[in-house]
């Protein structure tokens, strides 16, 4: 999966779970291959899809957009979790990209620093782990068939998997960029709460 390590916190063990806003497309996507191995692929795709394990349904998960007007990588999210809060500016994060002894990497940026010329400011609630990154694109297929799919980070960051797996002519499009943030463990610690 696409996932980013905190800036100072290294990489995280736990294994991160797929979204279904990742998958689908995929899946969606790879069913106007003209390859023989694409039902391998959707075989594939579809288990993860099925594992709990290995994937989190919609239900769990928030999409948030990059706020595209601006030279960092800025969302804008209140995580339920930061309570009523009084800072100045608007909740949110930053992801940094960079490349560190020749490996390009995406970091949550937690240091208050550098959120200092923006308007954003952080809330340490908010986990790395809990994070997939991804980018949307619409594909015009040859004959007009539109379709979003997803990009997820790679080398130098766009990967375009497309090129290779649908047929030649096909275009494309940026949409947005975006992070599913996974709220199972916050939903499942404020249920535990109630419980109590």
């Amino acid at each position: 999966s696409s996932g980013i390590n905190a800036e100072y916190g290294g990489a995280e063990k736990q294994l991160q779970r797929v979204p279904w806003q990742v998958i689908d497309p995929l899946i969606t996507t790879l069913q106007h291959s003209t390859k023989d191995k694409a039902e391998n692929l959707i075989a594939l795709l579809t288990c993860i899809r099925q594992s709990k394990v290995l994937s989190s349904p919609n239900r769990e998960n928030t999409v948030i957009r990059r706020d595209e007007c601006k030279a960092k990588h800025i969302y804008k999210f209140k995580h339920p979790g930061s309570g009523r809060c009084t800072k100045p500016g608007e909740c949110g994060f930053i992801i940094r990209d960079h490349t560190d002894s020749n490996n390009w990497k995406l970091e949550l940026a937690t240091d208050s620093s550098y959120y200092r010329d923006t308007d954003l400011h952080y809330h340490d609630v908010i986990s790395a782990r809990d994070m997939c990154v991804y980018k949307v694109y619409t594909l015009i297929l040859p004959g007009g068939v539109k379709l979003d799919t997803v990009d997820l980070p790679g080398v130098r960051w766009r990967w375009d998997w497309w090129f290779y797996w649908l047929p030649h002519g096909t275009r494309d499009k940026l949409k947005g960029c975006y992070v599913s943030y996974n709220m199972s463990d916050y939903m499942v610690a404020k249920l535990n709460h109630y419980k109590v």
